[in-house]
């Protein structure tokens, strides 16, 4: 009776392993996934860049001769560089919002000689602070608007036939407006195109030696750049 008990349990056991085999889940086999790549450039954080290009400054000059006042427009074409910090964020899948900052020097200088003395007038350096929204097209461009506040000098140098030399220079608010395009080479690095257009206040120059004169600038610019998004 034993030995018939021994040998139902066996039977038991052994019919019982192949169910407990089934239930048992197959061990996964299937390699671990890796985070998909970046599509393109996302043209967002903090970016530093480095500008230069074409600078066109016109400038209006009113003053009074002695018997009528006299308005007279010019302006001097010539070379502008300088760097900018930024910062932009994402708005949604396609927008990015962003402010930064800039200083930008120029080469721009026009000259007056009557006779007796030289007097020069050149543009000094630019400070810039502002904000842009810009629109992605695709992983590799980035197009975009932008408005700021500038902050611009203007110098001037007189001499005369009897040594006399005169030295000075004023600083003026202003505003900016401009467009342009980012184009990403890789997924942090850009070359971009901007037009910018900048107006002065007009003012009156005794402190660059000018008497009963007021002066108004404003400058277009072309610019190409290159810079890095963090």
């Amino acid at each position: 009776m034993k030995t018939i008990l021994l040998a139902t349990s066996a039977l038991l056991v052994a019919a019982a392993a192949p169910a407990i085999a089934q239930d048992a889940a197959p061990a996964d086999t299937t390699p671990a996934t890796t985070a998909a790549p970046s599509d393109g450039a996302t043209f967002t954080g903090p970016r530093a860049e480095i500008f230069g290009g074409w600078d066109r400054v016109g400038a209006r000059q009113r003053y009074d001769d002695g018997t009528t006042r006299v308005t007279d427009r010019s302006h001097k074409t010539g070379w502008t560089g300088g760097g900018l910090l930024g910062y932009d964020m994402p708005i949604g899948d396609k927008l990015t919002a962003g402010v930064f900052g800039s200083y930008a020097i120029s080469t721009a200088k026009t000259c007056a000689d009557d006779g007796a003395s030289i007097a020069c007038l050149k543009s000094g350096r630019q400070i810039e602070g502002g904000a842009r929204i810009g629109y992605k097209l695709g992983g590799k461009a980035l197009v975009y608007a932008k408005g700021a506040y500038v902050n611009g000098q203007i110098r001037e140098t007189a001499a005369d036939d009897a040594g006399d030399y005169f030295r000075g220079h004023a600083n003026r608010d202003g505003w900016r407006a401009g467009a342009g395009v980012e184009y990403a080479v890789t997924n942090h690095a850009y070359v971009k195109a901007e037009y910018d257009y900048t107006r002065f206040k007009s003012f009156d120059a005794d402190e660059l030696g000018l008497t009963n004169t007021s002066l108004r600038y404003d400058r277009n610019q072309v610019l190409a750049g290159f810079g890095v998004h963090f």
